[in-house]
Order: C-alpha cells, then structure tokens, then sequence
C-alpha cells in the first residue's frame, strides 16, 4: 500500500498544486507570483516526498510528480490552436523532472545523513 501511495500522491499533489495556482486561470496570463507560488508548493511537495519516501520509493515519487504537472499542463493548454502548447509543455516537463531529481534526491540524502549521525537509543 505505502509503495501505491507514492506513486498516487506526488500525481495528485501536483496535479492540485497547478490547478490551484495556474489552472483556474481564464486567459492562462500567468503572474510572477502565480508562477512563484506554484514553484514554491512544488518544492514543498518535493521536499516533503523527498523525506518520508524510502530509497526505494524515490523514484515512483519523482515519476509521479512529473506524471501530475505533465497531465496538468496538458489538461490546461491543449485547447490552444496553434499547437505551440507542445512546445511550452515539453519545457515544463523538462524542468519538472530536473527539478524533481534535485529536490527529492537532495531531501532523501539530507534525510539519510541525519538518521545516520544520530545517536543510538
């Protein structure tokens, strides 16, 4: 259940997180703080997924954090005409999966030094 777990919920936080900031917007003008406010909950979801996964959940966390932006992204502008949307799709997926490996394997290795500098009980 728990390796279920995170492959679903990284999806659906994400998914979440764009529609909250990005998605519900009706002429997809994005503002910098919309864009800065959906980078900082995708960090704190990275961040949080980073440190709860076990070393072999990582990645089904990082893949299903990407699946969720991707599948947002697609969602919200495959209805615009000039099939430009592919090519600002495939950017943000790019840099959602470069951003997903640094956060989440930088927190889980943060994570693991800890537990191993403490003291034994």
């Amino acid at each position: 259940m728990r390796a279920f777990l995170a492959w679903i919920l990284p999806a659906a936080a994400t998914f979440a997180a764009w529609w909250v900031f990005l998605g519900t917007d009706e002429d997809d003008q994005y503002t910098v703080l919309q864009v800065a406010g959906l980078v900082v909950v995708l960090v704190a979801i990275g961040v949080a997924c980073g440190w709860l996964a076990r070393r072999t959940e990582l990645l089904g966390v990082i893949v299903s954090a990407v699946v969720g932006v991707a599948a947002a992204c697609w969602t919200s502008w495959s209805d615009d005409d000039s099939g430009m949307f592919a090519v600002g799709w495939i950017m943000v997926v790019f840099g959602t999966i470069v951003g997903a490996v640094v956060v989440v394997t930088v927190t889980a290795a943060a994570r693991q030094r800890r537990e191993g500098r403490r003291p034994a009980p």
